[in-house]
C-alpha cells in the first residue's frame, strides 16, 4: 500500500476530517490532501508525527511505498555533505580576500599588491565552487575564465621579460583548457548517471 492511502486509510480509522489531522499536524489541509493524493510526501519530521498519532511502527506506515523510499534516498543524499560545506567556506573566504584587498589597496590592474588579493580571491571562490556539487556549470567556468583572465593580467602587471610573460599566458591558458575538459566530463557523466 502507498503512503497516501495508508495515511488516508488511518485518518478515516481516527474518524478525522482532513482539517482536523492538519490541525493536528499543524500543517495545511492543502498538505494533507497532496499528501493521500501522491502529489507530494511528508518530511521525516512529519512522517514521526504520523507515526504517533496513528500507533504504528515507521515500518508499518511507510512499508510497501517504493516511490517514498527513493525519495527519502534522494533527499538523504541532497543534504550538504563535507564537501559542499568546504566548498562554501573557501568561496567566502575567497570573497573576504577580494574585499580585504579592495579596502587595503586602491583598485588598479597594475598595483601587485592589490592584484595579490584579487587573484589569490579569485583561486579561493572558484576553488569553492568546484567542491559544490550543486554549483552550475557556466559559473563554474565563468569564474574560472575571470580567474585566468586575472592571473594573466597580474603577469603583465609585474612587468615580466616578454618570453616569461608568455610562457605563464601558454600554461594559464593551457591550464584553464585542461580544467574546462575536466569539468565539462565529470558534469556529461553526472548527466549519465541520472
Amino acid at each position: 500500500m502507498d503512503l497516501g492511502s495508508r495515511i488516508k486509510e488511518e485518518r478515516e480509522k481516527l474518524n478525522l476530517s482532513q482539517d482536523e489531522l492538519a490541525e493536528k499536524m499543524d500543517i495545511s489541509r492543502q498538505a494533507i490532501s497532496k499528501w493521500e493524493t501522491g502529489k507530494s510526501y511528508p518530511d521525516i519530521e512529519k512522517i514521526l508525527k504520523l507515526s504517533n498519532l496513528f500507533h504504528l511502527s515507521l515500518d508499518e506506515l511507510v512499508k510497501g511505498d517504493k516511490a517514498f523510499q527513493e525519495n527519502l534516498i534522494k533527499e538523504g543524499k541532497a543534504g550538504m555533505s563535507g564537501l559542499t560545506i568546504l566548498g562554501y567556506v573557501t568561496a567566502a573566504l575567497g570573497i573576504i580576500v577580494c574585499v580585504w584587498g579592495g579596502a587595503e589597496y586602491s583598485f588598479s590592474l597594475t598595483d601587485g599588491s592589490f592584484m595579490s588579493f584579487l587573484v589569490g580571491g579569485l583561486v579561493l571562490i572558484t576553488c569553492g565552487l568546484a567542491c559544490i556539487r550543486s554549483t552550475p556549470i557556466r559559473l563554474l567556468l565563468g569564474a574560472l575564465y575571470i580567474t585566468g583572465a586575472a592571473v594573466i593580467v597580474y603577469m603583465i602587471g609585474l612587468r615580466m621579460p616578454l618570453y616569461v610573460l608568455l610562457s605563464g599566458i601558454v600554461v594559464t591558458s593551457g591550464l584553464a583548457w585542461w580544467l574546462t575538459t575536466i569539468i565539462l566530463n565529470v558534469k556529461k557523466k553526472a548527466l549519465f548517471k541520472k
